[in-house]
């Protein structure tokens, strides 16, 4: 799904696939489209989105602004284990994957991504130079179309903290 309105494509129900099927042919998706309200605004509570978020509008935004990460190229650190629909994801949304540590992390057109834990000491290194974010930030950008950086981004001082309670255990 995410990478499906990284693509500005309509998100539809499977009904759709029904209904094509009875007509042996594409029918129009409009009826179809995928409508949850109540999802929609759990995902903006769970995310902190003060003015909500409409999957609608986000698909939208996709085929009206072009790829989210065109021009962007994302590494993730070792501490994202779950990684499988990452690649994927990024490609969708018009981005470069990233298998090896960037030359240059600190270009603005980087963006690192890891989870709170720290996997190992060159990743506590390398994090402490350079800005990261928490990978749930791709995961939101997806979605929303919209890279909400200062909302996900990694405090040296919380990434020192949970080095030490990684160290201490």
């Amino acid at each position: 799904m995410m990478c499906a309105i990284s693509l500005g494509l309509e998100v539809v129900t499977a009904d759709y696939i029904q209904a094509c099927s009875r007509a042996g042919q594409r029918v129009d998706e409009g009826p179809y489209r995928l409508r949850d309200t109540v999802c929609e605004a759990g995902f903006a509570r769970k995310r902190g989105l003060k003015k909500g978020y409409s999957l609608e509008v986000a698909v939208e935004r996709a085929q009206h602004n072009g790829p989210l990460l065109k021009g962007i190229s994302v590494y993730c650190f070792p501490s994202v284990t779950d990684q499988r629909e990452l690649p994927l994801l990024v490609s969708a949304a018009g981005g470069t994957w990233l298998s090896n540590f960037p030359e240059n992390p600190d270009d603005p057109r980087v963006l690192l991504l890891a989870e709170r834990s720290i996997s190992g000491d060159s990743e506590k290194r390398r994090r402490k130079a350079h800005s990261a974010y928490d990978v749930e930030l791709l995961r939101e950008a997806a979605c929303t179309q919209q890279i909400r950086q200062s909302a996900y981004r990694l405090s040296r001082s919380e990434e020192r903290r949970v080095g030490k309670e990684c160290r201490s255990r």
